[in-house]
């Protein structure tokens, strides 16, 4: 004989698919007429001391609160599988033949009331998940020749022409074409102020244009806009399971068959040693292998998990899957990505130095001439500050990028190199160092074999940088900076921000060697951009990408994405995960705990049916699910 405990309680009931809100309105349907009957039994037994009502009206409670458990029970006998349903089917029907009708009427009843709180509670998760696509309208209104129509928004194109009115929600992604207006990015960031969106800015599907008329060009149709994606992204990360949870699924399935062994035992001890009735060993056996049922231990961990991703999307954290959470909550040590995380990304050009008979503007000329044919953030800069000047570009051949040094190239029959130490020492090309310090980016600017010149740059720290680190230091979890900039540069930011290590003028590979040498002892998370910083991020064993709102590679690759460019959501996150993980071992703890008690109980024959189903089961269950819910609102 087999008796198997499934991964959650909805399937320790036996549902093979999750109940759709029709099923879940039949159970209440089911609730509504199976509680007055068994109501009416209690009373009848308790106050009327009718044994034949009480018998009438029990059975008729079995039989409404198992119109699925009882099928599902006969099914399984059938087939030679043996689960929660056949079990409590048995006990019930058991408990009228030895005279015990309105126990075995409680224990049903209890035991189909339960499911029924947990079918609701995942209901409720996966309508908040739901209601995240909700924020999309169902219409959009588009430019169709001289005319604006309003369209499904399923219909929306890629290059059509969205109009979008003060007040209204954006329906798909895109870019505004006209107008300008302020958006309020909160259903999918989470961040509380609205953002200023003008001609060439992004705009999202379910965020909400506030008080100006613009035109949005649209560049992703409705399954393929950021909120779709999100939605998507956590509903997978609902069947992603964490190493506890599969520790307790394992548990289960050696948990239950024991205990049904154990009953039996019960069963025959109360009989022949204590020489009790049949009727009342076969009630002790009954009440211990009702009390096997794991429901409530079993759904411990999934519905905390759930509920915590869920909560966190809300919040513009997406978390892919529970077992990062479990990770994140044993965090050791945190590694930042400095440009474009710790800082801005955002580097100006605030000196030039000029050598072997050059000037500053012709440094920045000749610099500018090779950057033009690069999309690096220092080359955005460096063009930036020549346009100040209306320079006139130079004609460029034979560009060349060399990831993580510079650029080089052929200017009017010169030979350009354009980039940090490392190139020139490449280009056997001698530095001139100026004696005034300066902190910064240094560029050096080469024509031939010859120094022309040094563009330093300089970045902004983000504002709750910070912050950021000295929430990770309460938390005792150490923090590190990984970084291509020079060591000054670095050191400065580092003290700073009071980050306890860093490394500087790192190439790609080479971050990814100081990842995988960060300290074992616990979970080594590394924050970044999610796309240049994919090598470093990919050998962490928690990858965050933070600021991914249009990224669809950061989305994709990242274990946990932050929407917003908000350095506090780390510590944060990291919080949350820690918080879930005790949930999950509070809920654990009542579930072991409570049981235990009432398996006691019951092989002592202080136990009643009634006791196992109402308190072991039902009251358990409700309250691990309330424990659990708390994690959908976080604190």
């Amino acid at each position: 004989m087999l008796v198997e405990s499934e991964q959650s309680c909805s399937h320790c009931a036996g549902h093979e698919e999750e109940d759709s809100s029709s099923d879940i309105r039949q159970k209440y349907v089911i609730a509504a007429l199976s509680t007055p009957a068994w109501t009416l039994a209690i009373v009848s037994d308790f106050i009327l001391f009718n044994a034949p009502a009480v018998y009438i009206l029990s059975l008729a409670t079995m039989l409404l609160a198992g119109r699925w458990i009882i099928p599902r029970g006969i099914r399984g006998a059938a087939n030679i599988h043996l689960d929660i349903n056949f079990l409590m089917t048995f006990a019930a029907f058991a408990a009228l033949v030895i005279g015990a009708p309105l126990e075995g009427a409680s224990a049903m009843y209890l035991f189909f009331v339960a499911n029924l709180l947990e079918d609701k509670a995942r209901a409720q998760v996966r309508d908040d998940i739901g209601s995240l696509l909700e924020l999309a309208p169902p219409q959009i209104s588009v430019k169709l020749s001289s005319k604006v129509v309003s369209v499904p928004v399923e219909s929306g194109q890629i290059g059509e022409i969205m109009v979008v009115k003060p007040g209204e929600r954006i329906g798909l992604d895109g870019q505004v074409v006209s107008g300008a207006s302020t958006v309020n990015q909160s259903p999918i960031t989470g961040e509380s102020a609205p953002v200023p969106k003008d001609v060439g800015d992004e705009v999202f599907a379910g965020t909400i244009n506030l008080d100006g008329y613009i035109e949005v060009e649209i560049n992703r149709v409705s399954q393929e806009t950021v909120l779709s994606r999100i939605v998507k992204l956590v509903d997978e990360a609902r069947e992603k399971r964490s190493p506890a949870e599969t520790l307790v699924s394992r548990f289960s399935h050696v948990y239950t068959p024991l205990v049904v062994v154990g009953s039996l035992l019960v069963v025959l001890l109360t009989f022949f040693l204590l020489q009790s009735t049949p009727e009342a060993a076969i009630y002790r056996g009954l009440t211990l292998l009702v009390t096997s049922c794991p429901c409530a231990f079993v759904i411990s961990i999934p519905v905390s998990m759930v509920s915590s991703i869920a909560g966190s999307a809300r919040n513009g954290v997406l978390v892919k899957g529970s077992e990062y959470i479990e990770a994140l909550s044993k965090t050791s040590v945190v590694s930042f990505d400095k440009t474009g995380t710790l800082t801005s990304g955002e580097p100006s050009v605030n000196r030039v130095i000029a050598y072997n008979g050059t000037t500053e503007l012709e440094v920045l000329e000749i610099a500018a001439s090779l950057e033009q044919l690069s999309e690096h953030p220092i080359s955005t800069a460096i063009l930036q500050a020549a346009s100040i000047d209306s320079f006139s570009m130079g004609e460029i051949t034979e560009f060349e990028v060399l990831p993580g040094r510079g650029i080089v190239g052929q200017l009017d029959g010169h030979s350009i190199s354009v980039g940090n130490s490392s190139l020139m020492v490449i280009k056997g090309i001698a530095v001139e160092e100026d004696m005034q310090p300066t902190l910064g980016t240094k560029v050096y600017v080469a024509r031939d074999k010859l120094h022309i010149g040094t563009i330093i740059l300089s970045d902004t720290v983000r504002p709750r940088a910070k912050a950021t680190i000295e929430a990770l230091k309460r938390m005792n979890i150490r923090t590190v900076m990984l970084t291509g900039d020079t060591e000054a540069t670095a050191k400065n930011v580092a003290e700073l921000l009071g980050i306890d290590e860093y490394r500087a003028e790192l190439l790609p590979h080479e971050k990814v060697a100081a990842v995988e040498a960060l300290p074992g002892n616990g979970t080594r998370v590394m924050v970044g951009d999610g796309i240049n910083d994919a090598p470093a991020m990919a050998a962490s064993d928690v990858a965050v990408a933070m600021g991914v709102m249009g990224s669809d590679l950061a989305l994709e690759t990242a274990d946990v994405a932050l929407m917003k460019d908000d350095l506090e959501e780390v510590p944060l996150l990291i919080h949350q995960a820690k918080r879930t993980m005790r949930i999950v071992k509070q809920n654990i703890g009542m579930s072991i705990g409570v049981k235990g008690i009432i398996a006691v109980l019951a092989t002592l024959g202080l136990a009643t049916l009634w006791m196992a189903v109402g308190i072991g089961d039902m009251g358990l269950s409700l309250i691990v699910i309330a424990n659990a819910l708390r994690l959908a609102f976080r604190r």
